[in-house]
This record gives structure tokens, C-alpha cells and sequence, in this order.
């Protein structure tokens, strides 16, 4: 689980870098018309396109930065970084807000511990319950 989202950020990353280079390809090919106003268009839409890349960048390098941060190996007897939860409906890797992930033909939720559902599992052991939406739900195990 961990090498697949290790994989996925280290794609986006490279799909971004790709992007942005591309963007600033076009944008110093971009020549000033003589009405000004398609210059001025393009230049804006460039813009804008730059600033998505850059946000996406670093929100993608702090999620990135949160999974070189878990030893892949631990076996962990409490839900942290690192743990893989399993509950009555689903399983949970606690890593970083990634959401749906399938691995082997199994779906798994990628989640940080800041996230409400990773904030009521927090430090939990398994064969105990946790409390989220009103619901007491039971932790079968962690690994």
C-alpha cells in the first residue's frame, strides 16, 4: 500500500513538472498581437494555468513529504502514520488524504489523522471502538 502511494504522488509530481514546463514553453512563445487584446487573453488564461500548477504542486510535495515520513515496515498496535485499519465495511491506510485506492482487487481508503474519520481513529488499538458520526464503530485489527 505504501510503494502504491508513494508511486501515485511521485506520478502526480511529474505530471505537474511536465504541465508546467509545457506552460512556460507557451507562454515565452507567445507573441504580442498588434490588437494586444489575444496577447493580454493568453497571457491572463497562462496565468492562471500557473498559479493551478504551483497550488497543485505544493499540496501534492506536502502529502508527498508526509509518506517519506512512514517507515513502511513498522508494524503498528495503534492507529498512526503507517497502519492499515480494518473496520466492519472498509480498511483505512493512515498516510495522507488521498482517498479511494485499490490494490489487488481491494479498495482501501488512503487518510490522514487530520481528517475526521483519521481524528476519531487516532491512537485507537484494535478490539476497541471509535466514535464518528454518532456511530460506535470497532476496530477488528491493525497492522
Amino acid at each position: 500500500m505504501y510503494q502504491q502511494c508513494l508511486g501515485i504522488v511521485e506520478d502526480r509530481l511529474a505530471t505537474i513538472t511536465i504541465n508546467m514546463d509545457a506552460l512556460m514553453e507557451a507562454k515565452t512563445s507567445e507573441t504580442k498581437s498588434s490588437a494586444g487584446d489575444k496577447y493580454e487573453t493568453g497571457m491572463a488564461m497562462i496565468q492562471n494555468q500557473e498559479e493551478l500548477y504551483t497550488r497543485q504542486r505544493a499540496e501534492t510535495t506536502v502529502i508527498y513529504n508526509a509518506l517519506l515520513k512512514i517507515d513502511p515496515t513498522k508494524v503498528c498496535e495503534q492507529v498512526e502514520n503507517g497502519a492499515l485499519v480494518l473496520v466492519p465495511g472498509g480498511m483505512f491506510y493512515i498516510c495522507a488524504g488521498m482517498g479511494r485506492l485499490v490494490l489487488d482487487d481491494t479498495a482501501y481508503f488512503a487518510i490522514s489523522l487530520i481528517s475526521p474519520i483519521g481524528a476519531a481513529l487516532k491512537f485507537k488499538k484494535a478490539g476497541t471502538f471509535y466514535t464518528y458520526n454518532d456511530k460506535n464503530v470497532p476496530i477488528n485489527s491493525i497492522y
